[in-house]
């Protein structure tokens, strides 16, 4: 299996019924959730891959010894996290929606972003030329990265756009059944697009469901919609259980001597360390700025009072960011990705092993323990939701890109009248 599979369950991530509260609060925290996403991830990815380097330089590492290209990759795979157990304990608690989107959100971006670091990583294993002995590999990593990432986003975003102009044109709500089978191609057709230019077909089919969900699926009669919302999660739900089926199934068919267990022991360390370094920091930096943007609103003369308020509740509390720690669980899309680890060297075996235990034990160790740990750092719980939106989230703070989408022009051309 490869880690391509997950197209149907980050494309389901965005095309699903997630209604006004899902754009709201995505939209109210994108600052923390793109900073967590992008720049954490590359923190993660850089402190697993060099705690496992000094581990191997000092011969702690069970006689396994990857190359640095090989530890940046697998740093990049075992950063994503997937915290389908944590979502599902905070959905069921009805925890504060600050905490429930910031880790939903940055668990959706980052996949995309972990994705792409891994493709491009995987590209220098092998190679005599490493990005521990070149500065020109470090440039062609940089170069490959941006294009692939900035690519598949605007390739993304143009298919879901153009998907509402050709549904818009065609207008087949008389047939249900073309209609339904016309929206499902269009979704998809984006993904192979993009493997053969070659970009990243689910950073690309991320963002097509970004864009589509604000003009395709405008577009379809209200049965349509349903019943796509409907295939979506049938597709996502098989594509994540099919794959943690063989996740399971796979361990009883470990080979002993690709069992290095301190190396495994350094991994877990390297993952916790990675994620601390990641949550705390940039959760200071974004409450630093909301200080200083507080300050700079309450020199102006017409700063307003509930624009203040909006402000300061956009600020992360430290409970907050232990939960943001603790989410950081390993799944099926680091396991998918480790499946396709590249084995120029010789050397996927072990770092598969490695990736199951770490995904094993993080979804029973921390995933069974997320309701205790609510408890114990005192985490909100039993709210409402939709009074929490209605009373917090400020219509007049749209973001230029929601003002953009919401643009007379823009839905003119994509939407139809109806």
């Amino acid at each position: 299996m490869s880690g391509r599979i997950f197209v149907y369950l980050l494309l389901s991530n965005f095309t699903q019924n997630h209604d006004r509260m899902w754009k709201e609060y995505f939209i109210r925290y994108f600052k923390p959730i793109a900073l967590y996403a992008i720049v954490g991830t590359s923190i993660s990815t850089l402190i697993v891959a060099f705690t496992l380097y000094i581990a191997v330089k000092m011969n702690l590492s069970g006689g396994f010894e990857p190359s640095l290209p090989e530890l940046l990759t697998f740093g990049a795979l075992i950063s994503a996290t997937d915290p389908v157990s944590t979502l599902a304990v905070f959905q069921e608690k009805c925890v504060c929606p600050q905490l429930f989107y910031l880790v939903f959100g940055e668990s959706v971006l980052n996949d995309a972003v972990g994705l792409v670091l891994f493709n491009t990583l995987a590209k220098f294993v092998g190679q005599k030329n490493t990005l521990a002995s070149s500065s020109e590999g470090l440039l062609l990593f940089l170069i490959d990265f941006v294009i692939s990432f900035v690519g598949s986003m605007t390739l993304g975003l143009f298919s879901g756009v153009m998907a509402g102009f050709f549904l818009k044109l065609s207008d087949m709500r008389e047939n249900r059944i073309l209609e339904l089978s016309s929206y499902i191609l269009v979704m998809y057709a984006p993904f192979f697009a993009a493997e053969v230019l070659p970009l990243s077909g689910i950073v690309t089919s991320l963002f097509t469901g970004i864009a589509a969900k604000q003009y395709a699926e405008q577009n379809l009669t209200p049965q349509t919609a349903e019943d796509a919302d409907v295939i979506f999660r049938v597709i996502s739900h098989l594509a994540e259980t099919s794959l943690f089926l063989e996740l399971g199934l796979s361990v009883f068919g470990l080979a002993f001597e690709n069992f290095h267990f301190l190396f495994i022991l350094f991994a877990i360390l390297g993952c916790l360390l990675g994620r601390l370094l990641n949550v705390y920091p940039i959760t200071w930096l974004v409450n630093k700025s909301i200080q200083t943007e507080i300050a700079v609103n309450e020199n102006e003369v017409n700063g307003g009072q509930y624009t203040l308020q909006n402000v300061r509740q956009q600020k992360i509390d430290m409970n907050t960011a232990h939960m943001l720690w603790f989410s950081g669980l390993r799944g099926a899309v680091a396991y998918a990705c480790a499946k396709s680890f590249p084995d120029d060297l010789g050397n996927r075996a072990p770092f598969v092993i490695t990736t199951m235990m770490i995904v094993l034990l993080t979804i029973f160790l921390l995933g069974s323990t997320t309701e205790c740990v609510l408890h114990i750092l005192n985490i909100e719980m039993n709210m409402d939701e939709n009074q929490h939106s209605n009373e917090e989230i400020c219509q007049n703070q749209m973001s230029i890109v929601h003002k953009f989408g919401e643009c007379y022009h823009m839905k003119k051309c994509f939407m139809h009248p109806h």
